[in-house]
């Protein structure tokens, strides 16, 4: 059972929709979007994974930032999970979904 609650506001009519302004973006568009904000509140991409503050999450967050597909290679251990499941802070946490919709 969740423990999240949907916010009320959200659209859930094609005309509600399209009265919000709500407009679609890619998954780069969304994470590099996310990711700025978190640059400029100056909070840290990635919790929990120490060692890689100079060398590998630099390396990530410019590769969101330009829009790029990211592969993580590595020995056993080396965090690429933790960092892969860290990058879902960069991901909107609603999307309005209209009732009837095959989606």
């Amino acid at each position: 059972m969740s423990s999240l609650v949907t916010p009320s506001n959200l659209a859930t009519t094609l005309g509600a929709l399209k009265t919000s302004g709500w407009v679609s973006r890619s998954i780069h568009e969304e994470m590099r979007a996310n990711l700025e904000s978190f640059i400029a509140d100056g909070r840290p991409l990635s919790l929990g994974v120490q060692g890689y503050e100079d060398t590998v999450l630099p390396q990530v967050e410019t590769a969101i930032l330009a829009g790029h597909d990211i592969i993580l290679l590595g020995e056993r251990g080396q965090a690429k999970t933790r960092i892969v499941r860290s990058l879902t802070e960069l991901l909107d946490e609603w999307l309005p979904i209209v009732a009837g919709s095959d989606v």
